[in-house]
């Protein structure tokens, strides 16, 4: 990743987990709240929080930063990281997005 945040990949790691944050802030004992300001990287969490939400998506600190997949139950990345840049938009441009990938797809059978 470029320009690193570790918000934005605590709420990667928690969507390929398919968590939601109530889910996920539950599991690390933390306030939904909190954990909002963190995946959009308003606070900034201590190394133990980092650790417990770290256990809680069933992972080391080390892969926690790390940019290397190790999710083996997963494998379609490509599929992940196309949810991962859609999941900031808005209903009406998924929608959008989605009627171009099906024109797209459409081309192709042709």
């Amino acid at each position: 990743m470029n320009n690193y945040s570790l918000g934005n990949r605590i709420r990667y790691l928690r969507l390929k987990h398919n968590l939601s944050q109530e889910q996920l802030a539950l599991r690390a004992d933390i306030t939904t709240a909190y954990l909002g300001q963190i995946e959009r990287d308003e606070k900034n969490p201590t190394v133990k929080l980092i650790e417990k939400i770290a256990n809680a998506l069933n992972m080391s600190l080390s892969e926690l930063f790390s940019d290397q997949k190790f999710d083996n139950e997963c494998t379609d990345e490509i599929l992940n990281d196309i949810i991962f840049e859609l999941s900031y938009l808005s209903i009406e441009e998924k929608q959008e997005v989605l009627q171009i990938i099906r024109h797209i797809l459409k081309f192709k059978l042709i």
